[in-house]
């Protein structure tokens, strides 16, 4: 019971405080006037996108991956090992109710998926959007994408693959995996931010050429991008880590204490 108080008071002062800063900045916020016009006449990307959202909102990119670690906390504390009975699913998809109730039967061999004909369009599916995912992260810098939209993208083939064949989905991400990918998707992102620090003084300044050397080469054509790729890359490992951490911990099985099983010494 003290565990349950504890986890309730956590999760109410982190709302209380995040609700405070959020009504904070809104009421404090302060837009200047034509300030699009200063976007689109000093962008060094050919994207407007990609040049508002990294050239002038690094800080407020950055805010957000925060704000995505918080969602992913919370929802860790919240639901635990899960929100979904699996007795429940296996009665659902099982006609014989003493069958899906059979204690001595291996869970995780028990296929809590759909149907097969749902099955074979989901993984050619997953399969698609996870390959545009790649492609939107990786050009975002030229085109109206970037790490937020790729990276959901990622999560969306994988949460496909969870409803189509349940946890054990061929696109499975492991808990652990998960963890350190978003880890290293923020650490990536502090430290090009760092590394424009350490060339001109300035936190996430986009940086190309360092000395006359060019640090991060690109064509001709697409002009001098710097860092921006590498934000992308970098923006979708933590997204894409942190909605699907989100999706695997509202998937997995709930363990549920029987009643007899409470006054027992184990």
């Amino acid at each position: 019971m003290r565990n349950f108080i504890t986890r309730d008071i956590a999760v109410f002062l982190s709302f209380l405080f995040f609700g405070v800063a959020i009504l904070y900045s809104i009421f404090n916020i302060n837009v200047v006037q034509g300030i699009n016009a200063v976007y689109t006449s000093t962008y060094i990307v050919p994207n407007f996108v990609t040049a508002v959202l990294f050239d002038w909102r690094a800080f407020d990119t950055l805010g957000e991956c925060l704000i995505l670690v918080t969602s992913v906390m919370v929802t860790g504390m919240v639901f635990g090992r899960g929100m979904y009975n699996t007795d429940f699913l296996k009665s659902i998809f099982y006609e014989n109710v003493d069958t899906a109730n059979d204690t001595n039967k291996n869970v995780d061999s028990i296929d809590l998926g759909f149907t097969s004909i749902i099955k074979v369009i989901t993984m050619p599916l997953s399969i698609i959007i996870m390959v545009l995912g790649i492609i939107t992260i990786l050009a975002g810098h030229i085109t109206p994408g970037g790490g937020f939209q790729g990276g959901a993208l990622i999560a969306v083939a994988y949460i496909l693959g969870i409803v189509g064949y349940g946890i054990t989905s061929p696109l499975c991400f492991t808990h652990h995996f998960l963890e350190k990918l978003e880890t290293y998707g923020a650490l990536f992102f502090m430290i090009m931010g760092a590394l424009g620090m350490f060339v001109s003084g300035y936190y996430l300044l986009n940086i190309s050429v360092l000395n006359g050397i060019p640090l991060f080469p690109s064509p001709e054509s697409m002009g001098s991008v710097g860092l921006i790729p590498y934000l992308n890359i970098a923006v979708g490992f933590k997204v894409l880590a942190g909605l699907s951490s989100i999706t695997l911990l509202l998937s997995t099985k709930k363990i549920f204490i029987n009643a007899d099983l409470k006054n027992s010494k184990f």
